[in-house]
Parts: C-alpha cells; sequence; structure tokens
C-alpha cells in the first residue's frame, strides 16, 4: 500500500473521533517500539503503525492486517499535546526517530521513512521540543 492509500485511511479511521473544531494537520506510517526494560531499543521488534496529528491531539493506530482497512478499533494512543514530552530526536540513516513519553511515563520510539520526516518534524514542533544534536537540525 503505498503513502497515499496510507494517508486516505488514517484520515477516514481518525474523522469520527475528532471533537467539533479539531482538524487533522498530518498524518502518516511510522514503525514503533515502547522503549524500557533491560532490552536496548535496538534489539526491540518494531512494528507498522499509524500515526495522526490533529490540532489537539496525538493519535496512534496499530497497523492491521494485511488486506484489512484500518478502523477506529485499531486505535492505540489519542491524547493531548500536553500529556506528552519529547525526549529525543535522532537521525539514523535513512529514518529520524522521535521519542516520547506520556502521562503513565512509557516512552515510545516513532521511526519516521525519508518520505515522512516532516510528520515527525511536526510532531517534534508540536511538543515544544528541540533535536538534542544540533546537527540534526542542519540535516533537515
Amino acid at each position: 500500500m503505498g503513502r497515499k492509500q496510507d494517508r486516505e485511511q488514517i484520515i477516514a479511521a481518525t474523522k469520527p473521533s475528532l471533537g467539533s473544531g479539531e482538524y487533522i494537520r498530518s498524518c502518516s506510517a511510522v514503525w514503533a517500539a515502547e522503549c524500557g526494560g533491560r532490552v536496548p531499543l535496538l534489539f526491540r521488534v518494531r512494528s507498522r503503525h499509524f500515526v495522526a496529528l490533529t490540532d489537539q491531539r496525538l493519535i496512534l493506530f496499530r497497523a492491521p492486517r494485511r488486506r484489512h482497512p484500518l478502523t477506529a478499533d485499531e486505535m492505540l494512543i489519542a491524547k493531548r499535546h500536553s500529556s506528552f514530552t519529547l525526549e529525543k530526536t535522532s537521525r539514523f540513516s535513512p529514518l529520524l526517530q522521535v521519542r516520547i513519553r506520556d502521562a503513565a511515563d512509557r516512552e515510545i520510539a516513532l521511526e519516521f521513512r525519508p518520505g515522512d520526516r516532516k510528520v515527525g518534524r511536526e510532531i517534534v514542533n508540536v511538543l515544544g521540543g528541540e533535536p538534542r544534536r544540533p546537527s540534526d537540525v542542519a540535516e533537515w
């Protein structure tokens, strides 16, 4: 499935849960993993997810099985921007990695493909953070 179809499915699955006046700023497919514990992130299994960034919330969906449409039942997280903090951003060629922490103290790593880095940068901007390494800014 291509980026255009991914975005169409994300928008269709997100629209029913939007509040009045809330709109989708950007969305894309991401690779995600929960950080923490004794196993380093390098060895953790990443799985495909979909992220939608609205003007008020960050919404994370689990990707459905092949040939199944994305539905609202796949929604994992739908929280206001204020409930997240930006932990770290890194650029591992070719991916942009954004680590966020939620109010329940879970750290989640989101990895964006080259064509979806714009969504990752927008999440960084919305959460009010800046990349930790100055070299990351020049590469964006």
